[in-house]
């Protein structure tokens, strides 16, 4: 073979394996984030002083839902940037059906959504894991029994196990009205089998909400304390 055509081949060779391996090396930084146009629904906060501001907030701003417990990101009417709100600007957020408040675990502030909100409380805040290469949220729940024995381990808000500590959680929780969680597994955590529970819990104490919790036209008031979380021993 003449020397000139294989030094042409092997050139040409090298040539198309450096431009296939430039192109299959992932990009730096957070290529989701780069990729994906932000989303948006219609939402709301509440800052520390003043009214509701209302707008838009995005929905995929995070790789996982655990975004929403640290930040949001919120687009104000005709605006064309998007604001970064932390807890340290908002004391409350939500959009759609979704609602989140600040709770404070070991001297952090983060956005816990309102899964119930009533005698029991429920709340979700995530913790985002790498698992297999990739990030997870993984949830963990919080109570408050706004009428609880203050000598109670479940006085304040608790951290709810998730395995076997949860059996007497349950039956401490529901002491007034046991035959509500009958049916829900006393021994893993079912979180629908809980909420179920818990608003059926909710429905029978209804006559006891303060009339503090309306505003003077009818309207519902932002329930936002922060609250200090304490862990069931």
């Amino acid at each position: 073979m003449n020397l000139k055509i294989f030094f042409y081949r092997l050139m040409l060779l090298l040539f198309v394996f450096s431009f296939q391996f430039a192109f299959s090396q992932p990009k730096k930084g957070n290529n989701k984030v780069a990729s994906v146009a932000p989303e948006f629904e219609k939402g709301w906060y509440l800052p520390y002083k003043g009214d509701t501001i209302r707008g838009e907030i995005q929905v995929n701003a995070g790789e996982t839902e655990a975004q929403y417990n640290i930040s949001f990101f919120f687009k104000a009417p005709n605006a064309k940037k998007v604001s970064e709100i932390t807890t340290k600007k908002a004391k409350a957020y939500g959009f759609g059906d979704r609602k989140f408040e600040i709770l404070k675990i070991n001297d952090v502030e983060y956005f816990a959504e309102v899964l119930e909100k009533g005698r029991i409380s429920l709340y979700q805040i995530n913790e985002e894991k790498v698992e297999k290469d990739r990030k997870i949220a993984i949830p963990v729940y919080y109570i408050n029994d706004a009428q609880a024995d203050p000598k109670s381990k479940l006085a304040g808000i608790v951290e709810l196990p998730k395995e076997k500590p949860y059996k007497k959680v349950l039956k401490e929780l529901f002491k007034e009205q046991p035959m509500l969680i009958e049916n829900v597994d006393k021994w893993f955590l079912q979180i629908d089998q809980v909420r179920q529970a818990i608003q059926e819990f909710n429905k029978l104490y209804q006559q006891n909400t303060s009339p503090s919790s309306t505003q003077p036209d009818g309207t519902k008031k932002e329930e936002t304390e922060e609250i200090e979380v304490e862990k069931v021993k």
